[in-house]
């Protein structure tokens, strides 16, 4: 089988935790792109954020961003595909917050909430710190529906938030934890695996002819999705065990091992 397309997580699988693209990795994406395989990003960040990256790469292909959410054209920052939180689960998801917890939506590449805490500018990142925007009622501030909602909060919140929110919101958000420390919701069709699907319909793909690659939760989707899912070496185990393939971890140029083995016949 030759692999058409290779979807790709960034943080913990394109690279390594808070560190640059390895030569190694950029070397086995222009090599796998000059064969005519499309290579897609697959992030939870947000456009404005993920962007960046994407450009570091020289990647032209749609940038799937928000878990799946949204899907943007790099060349014309127009939204090829979307999936909003409905304003009703806003409000409801506002009501478990309570003005307690971090709570920011992401909405249009700005970044709302609340209580403007450490956390929330920690996510947030100093690069967009402009982006941040403080306001006294979040529920009823929104008047537009985002394209995601993110609790931000100390781990040992963040684990009993995950599965009170998804007890509560199941079938109706789709919920991920997508880091330690936090708990996004979307859409309840948001997900990196539908995005790919329709990214493969869109060029006619067949489901075989894609590759997988991430190392979270919010990976899983496209991992069982797709002909070959693999999980990094660095992957949370529920994610190993919907792999079909376990790379190498990100410190060890993991992504680029499996383009050189399952695309470059190497």
């Amino acid at each position: 089988m030759a692999y058409q397309l290779v979807a790709a997580d960034l943080d913990g699988t394109l690279r390594a935790e808070h560190k640059p693209f390895t030569p190694r990795v950029r070397a086995a994406l222009k090599r796998a792109e000059s064969r005519g395989v499309r290579v897609v990003m697959a992030t939870g960040r947000m456009f404005r954020t993920a962007a960046p990256f994407a450009a570091d790469l020289g990647l032209q292909t749609p940038l799937v961003c928000d878990h799946g959410a949204t899907i943007h054209d790099v060349t014309t920052n127009e939204i090829l595909y979307e999936k909003r939180v409905p304003l009703d689960l806003v409000r409801e998801v506002c009501k478990v917050a309570d003005g307690k917890l971090t709570l920011i939506a992401c909405l249009d590449d700005e970044f709302y909430t609340q209580r403007a805490t450490e956390d929330a500018v920690a996510f947030t990142g100093r690069f967009t710190e402009e982006h941040l925007h403080t306001v006294s009622n979040l529920g009823s501030f929104l008047t537009v529906a985002p394209q995601k909602l993110v609790f931000v909060n100390a781990q040992e919140i963040t684990s009993r938030l995950f599965v009170d929110l998804t007890a509560h919101f199941g079938g109706r958000l789709q919920v991920v934890q997508s880091y330690v420390r936090y708990v996004e919701l979307t859409h309840r069709e948001a997900s990196k695996g539908n995005a790919i699907a329709w990214l493969a319909d869109r060029w006619q793909i067949r489901r075989e002819q894609v590759i997988a690659i991430g190392d979270q939760h919010n990976d899983i989707s496209m991992i069982q999705w797709a002909g070959l899912g693999v999980a990094m070496g660095n992957a949370v185990d529920s994610v190993k065990a919907a792999a079909g393939w376990v790379a190498p971890a990100a410190e060890e140029d993991g992504a680029a091992a499996v383009i050189e083995r399952f695309v470059l016949d190497e």
